[in-house]
């Protein structure tokens, strides 16, 4: 696999695994049981809340949580861009590797130019598989 023979490659202190992940509470379960002909009952929230969201560093070699960033909403590319130039990079050493999954966002060419900027490599994941980056066991348990 190509992505494991690029890790080899990177000395562990100069390798960092970013993820985001959010929460809200408007989600509902819309089906159930009930006796056959009879209806299904359940609760419904009657308003809605804002989304969490978090994005974050991580450091697998000394298991630190960096830059951590919470707001209100949805990650998009504009939210995404500002976290890793003003809050993520400047936190980094020249030559870092920063991990990353698929995400439309993490794909922008101004993202290519802000790493650039702070001589730092971008791998992105393989995709679908959440598994290989540790971070997401931190969420997890956050």
């Amino acid at each position: 696999m190509e992505y494991i023979e690029k890790l080899k490659e990177i000395a562990q202190n100069l390798l960092f695994y970013i993820d985001e992940m959010g929460c809200d509470n408007k989600l509902s379960i819309l089906r159930g049981w009930s006796l056959i002909g009879e209806p299904s009952y359940g609760e419904v929230l009657a308003y809605q809340t804002q989304r969490r969201s978090i994005v974050a560093g991580y450091n697998y070699a000394d298991k630190k949580i960096i830059a951590l960033l919470e707001y209100s909403g949805y990650t998009n590319t504009e939210i995404f861009n500002q976290w890793f130039e003003e809050h993520l990079c400047p936190s980094l050493k020249p030559k870092t590797t920063i991990v990353m999954d698929n995400a439309s966002f993490h794909k922008s060419s101004k993202l290519i130019e802000i790493a650039n900027k702070f001589d730092v490599q971008i791998l992105y994941l393989p995709p679908y598989s959440p598994d290989l980056n540790p971070i997401e066991k931190v969420w997890a348990n956050y």
